[in-house]
């Protein structure tokens, strides 16, 4: 597999226009707001002396992740957002069984960072296995 030139730099460059995005919805929605500008900047400091680290510590050639490793968060992505689909199916039923015709939605964005807290700590580990 051939890497590109800036393919190190990806988190950064991907930062920046982040950054940039913030920049432009600031002036569109609210002026200037310097607050935010200026936590973005701190957000893409932080992340360009990561990345900085990172590019500089890494001295050999192998691949970040190998095949197996890609095969395997597949299905764990697989298997995790069928279960989490399939138990939020259940509670939606059973809610409604129960006569609820309607629900906050904040319970379902509750339901939501808790799939996203869980997969990302589970593909954690099975990265690194």
């Amino acid at each position: 597999m051939k890497k590109k030139k800036y393919a190190q730099w990806n988190i950064t460059i991907a930062s920046t226009g982040g950054l940039i995005g913030v920049i432009i919805g600031t002036f569109i929605f609210s002026g200037i707001d310097w607050s935010a500008i200026l936590g973005g900047i701190t957000g893409l400091f932080i992340i360009f002396l990561g990345n900085l680290f990172y590019v500089r510590s890494k001295k050999d050639k192998t691949p970040e992740v190998d095949e197996r490793t890609l095969n395997n968060m597949r299905k764990y992505y697989a298997i995790i957002a069928n279960l989490f689909l399939g138990a939020l199916f259940l509670m939606l039923a059973a809610i409604t069984y129960m006569g609820y015709d309607q629900i906050s939605i904040s319970y379902l964005w509750i339901f939501v960072i808790a799939y996203m807290l869980i997969s990302g700590i589970g593909a954690l580990i099975v990265s690194r296995r």
